[in-house]
């Protein structure tokens, strides 16, 4: 029953179950909800993000571009009117003096530029002058400013022989550069310098995207930068600032690049124009750009924070109503499959009502199997002690015959000493059955002891036809066995094996394997029939039919007895079992446990029956 156990297959816990179930139809559905929600809202929301940032930027370079280009267009128009160009020639020819001549050009460039607030100032020169003939500035620059920290970038313009229009960025301040030529005989005779007011050019952007912005034209070694309400120095945005400076290459067509460091995302939106091309660099904390992201983690937040608690209401129900109380049942039920019988559910009461009826089913049921285990136990011992005395009884008078026939045999044969020695050999085997100190017990050293007795008489029987052999493990002399199980093995031996071939040889063999031991014999004879060995093997099932029940023939009666006395002792997995190998040796062999039994225990359990018994009689009586 025990190796069946071990063998089957233990199914799951329904503790590990009902939290498997929880989890799946709680847990699971839940966390999926969650990641779909938060993941999928997420990249809508950065996607969102990103592209309100990419068309902020590009607004913001296309209103700049417009204010531009409008200031452009109208340092381009003096050209198409000609009426510098008519003014020059009359001042070659010398029918204008200069004076006149810069004087009609300072009030064209007055009319044009001063008094407009898109420009800061403007400033003309003579194709060959080093400084400006007319300059004029609304925005309170000083002339000396000009000439030390602007015209040396404008004198590398008008030294190009080009009518192209240039938008730089210098000193961040913003200027128009154009050098002006004939239209029919393209000779150059002068160049315009404009500069832009800052902050009409950027008016149209909003106040909180100017003070975190950046403005490159043309190239990146101008740059235009507004006032900040943040005066602390950050190493995190100046790295970022300067990284997205560097990948800002002057020539690239509606491109926006992103960067993230830090708690900053970086952008660089670049647009091409026709004479200049824009970038415009934005930093901002990403907290600032995934504002609604961040709610929504905050209202996800909040969920899970609302549906912790529940999922450790869930886990302690089920612990608390459930897992407890079935860990006190098994527990219960474990005691008593290690024999403690009577075992009752201990504790304070069930949590509800099933559990209440279960428990108190179970210890109803225990103090029933323990009455019943009682009585029956009780009564088994007293029937097992009477059907040993009986089987002892059966053997005894067959060997006694045998043996005093024997005793009859040799002394009609000589009158010899050796008949005191064999006579001598009876009383010890005699003595031994006889059992005179009713003991159920004894050491494997006096079972041998009176086996050595019995092969002294068939030796004295036999003479030099018998070889007896004998392999004893001595560790095993002290180990208790019952009494008279030995003996009856050899005696089948010498008649059903050497007397039909008048002689042979038996090896009497003791040792152990693990927790059993095996007490064989091994005997030479005739080879045994398939019919004779099912014969034996259904008298050793305790099969009385197949018993002969002619008189004077041997009937094998003593290995019967010997393999139900040590089943009774021990248990249905001990015994005695008889083959025949392929050499026609005949192996008898008989196994009982090795220390795998508290012997003691028992026998103290059977003296404590035996007690009540006499005490029962002696009330009877």
């Amino acid at each position: 029953m025990k190796k069946q156990k071990e063998n089957m297959v233990m199914p799951k816990s329904l503790n590990k179950r009902l939290l498997l179930f929880m989890i799946l139809c709680w847990v699971v559905p839940i966390a999926v909800f969650f990641a779909f929600t938060t993941f999928s809202y997420r990249d809508g929301i950065i996607e969102k993000a990103e592209g309100l940032m990419s068309d902020q930027l590009s607004n913001v370079a296309a209103f700049t571009s417009i204010r531009i280009d409008d200031a452009v267009s109208l340092c381009q128009r003096p050209s198409y009117e000609k009426t510098w160009e008519n003014a020059w020639k009359n001042y070659k020819k010398g029918t204008t003096p200069l004076s006149e001549y810069l004087q009609d050009v300072n009030s064209s460039l007055k009319g044009k530029f001063y008094l407009d607030e898109r420009f800061n100032l403007y400033a003309f020169y003579l194709c060959d002058d080093l400084i400006p003939s007319c300059y004029s500035s609304r925005a309170g620059a000083s002339y000396n400013t000009y000439v030390e920290m602007i015209q040396p970038q404008v004198m590398k313009i008008k030294d190009m022989d080009t009518s192209y229009t240039y938008v730089k960025v210098i000193k961040d301040r913003i200027f128009i550069i154009r050098n002006l030529y004939t239209t029919n005989d393209y000779k150059k005779f002068g160049t315009l310098v404009v500069e832009l007011n800052k902050k009409q050019v950027f008016q149209d952007v909003p106040r909180e995207l100017l003070n975190h912005m950046i403005v490159c034209i043309d190239d990146n070694s101008g740059k235009i930068t507004f006032d900040s309400n943040d005066s602390n120095v950050d190493k995190t945005k100046d790295t970022l600032v300067k990284t997205l400076l560097e990948s800002y290459d002057g020539v690239s067509p509606h491109k926006l690049t992103k960067l993230h460091k830090g708690e900053y995302n970086g952008y660089l939106f670049q647009e091409k124009y026709d004479n200049y091309n824009i970038g415009v660099v934005f930093l901002v904390k990403r907290t600032e750009v995934y504002s609604s992201l961040y709610d929504l983690y905050f209202i996800v937040a909040i969920m899970l924070a609302l549906f912790i608690p529940l999922i450790t209401y869930g886990i302690f129900f089920l612990k608390k109503e459930i897992r407890l109380p079935i860990a006190r049942l098994i527990k219960a039920s474990k005691r008593m499959e290690e024999g403690q019988i009577g075992i009752e559910v201990q504790g304070e009461s069930m949590p509800n009502a099933e559990f209440t009826y279960l428990m108190e089913s179970f210890n109803s049921m225990s103090s029933q199997v323990k009455y019943l285990f009682d009585y029956v136990y009780d009564e088994k011992l007293a029937r097992k002690d009477a059907q040993i005395q009986a089987l002892q009884a059966q053997i005894n008078p067959h060997f006694l015959n045998n043996t005093l026939e024997m005793m009859n045999w040799q002394a009609r044969m000589s009158d010899d000493p050796v008949i005191s020695k064999m006579i001598e050999a009876l009383g010890t085997v005699l003595d031994y059955r006889m059992n005179r100190a009713d003991v159920k017990e004894i050491h494997l050293a006096e079972e041998l002891q009176c086996t050595d007795a019995y092969f002294y008489i068939m030796s004295m029987r036999f003479g030099q036809r018998l070889y007896i052999e004998k392999e004893i493990d001595e560790s095993l002399l002290d180990i208790f066995v019952p009494p008279l199980i030995l003996q009856p093995i050899v005696e089948n031996a010498i008649v059903h094996g050497i007397e039909t071939v008048k002689n042979g040889s038996i090896l009497v063999k003791v040792y152990h394997e693990g927790d059993k031991v095996y007490l064989q014999v091994q005997n030479s004879g005739k080879k045994i029939s398939e019919e004779e060995m099912e014969r034996i093997q259904l008298l050793l099932e305790g099969n009385d039919e197949v018993i002969p029940t002619r008189q004077g023939k041997h009937t094998s009666i003593g290995i019967r007895n010997v393999n139900l006395r040590i089943k009774l002792v021990y248990g249905n997995e001990y015994g005695l079992r008889i083959e025949q190998n392929e050499d026609g040796i005949t192996v008898s062999t008989i196994v009982i446990p090795y220390n795998g039994r508290d012997m003691k225990s028992s026998m103290a359990e059977r003296s404590l029956v035996e007690d009540e018994l006499k005490q029962f009689r002696k009330v009877k009586k």
